[in-house]
């Protein structure tokens, strides 16, 4: 009988040490690997962004690490030689759209609840994806080319030039042109202003992964250059505009208290 009880309290004490790791590793902080520019303050990458926003929207907060564009040791713990990565007690997660997928899965009741939703909000989710980086993305990208390369990291310069003037097929001070830019994006912005006309956000009455998609985009340009995508003055009665400020003031501001390019001496 001693033997047993012996046996039985080894067994308890075990119990407990699993249970307490268990614990501990369910409470572990998120870590999302992001991208940095010339100044550690300024995160301006439109998918880390993303992360972040998804982050926000299941109320977690997370332990933000820098990592430059030349120097990947900061993810070789994991198969991706891009951020955002985030790391947590449940495993990696790589790419903004993956990482909607991992929160939902493992806190799918936190903060405001899932990203995503069913296999078919998945699928339309998946054409405002497509939509935005394959439509909207170049527009943004001819907006601020000049001002994103003076906001990268002196490290990163000569490799973001090349390897993007190789993409576009011409120099960055050809290929920046706000005024080609602006036409590109307001035939795109089309559709959100329809859509945006008769509900606040993309998701309907509460945002979530279609317009942090979207707004990943909005802020990159924001934080790194002070010209507006809507043109020389905007108009405060645009529904596009007035979506883009409420997704600022979202999640106690965090978009707008965002430190900007312009606001941090070179």
């Amino acid at each position: 009988a001693g033997r047993a009880q012996r046996s039985h309290a080894v067994h308890i004490k075990l119990e407990r040490h699993q249970t307490s790791m268990t614990t501990k590793e369910t409470r572990m902080t998120p870590v999302l690997h992001e991208l940095r520019g010339r100044d550690d303050r300024l995160r301006f990458s439109p998918f880390c962004w993303r992360a972040r926003l998804a982050l926000a929207h299941k109320g977690l907060a997370a332990e933000l690490v820098p990592m430059l564009f030349t120097d990947k040791s900061p993810i070789d713990f994991c198969d991706s030689t891009t951020v955002p990565v985030l790391k947590d007690a449940h495993g990696v997660a790589m790419d903004s759209y993956d990482i909607f997928k991992h929160l939902d899965a493992h806190y799918p009741d936190s903060g405001d609840g899932l990203l995503i939703g069913d296999a078919h909000a998945e699928a339309r989710l998946n054409f405002v994806k497509v939509y935005t980086e394959q439509v909207m993305a170049v527009g943004f990208f001819r907006l601020v080319a000049l001002d994103l390369l003076a906001a990268i990291h002196p490290d990163d310069r000569e490799y973001f030039r090349t390897s993007r003037e190789a993409r576009f097929g011409m120099p960055f001070e050809e290929f920046n042109n706000v005024e080609a830019a602006r036409g590109i994006l307001d035939s795109a912005f089309k559709p959100l202003r329809g859509l945006l006309a008769n509900q606040p956000f993309m998701d309907g009455d509460a945002p979530a992964a279609a317009d942090y998609l979207v707004f990943g985009f909005f802020i990159w340009a924001h934080i790194v250059s002070d010209t507006s995508p809507f043109g020389e003055t905007e108009d405060a009665s645009d529904p596009l505009v007035q979506w883009r400020e409420r997704m600022m003031d979202l999640h106690d501001g965090m978009a707008r208290k965002a430190p900007r390019a312009s606001e941090i001496a070179q």
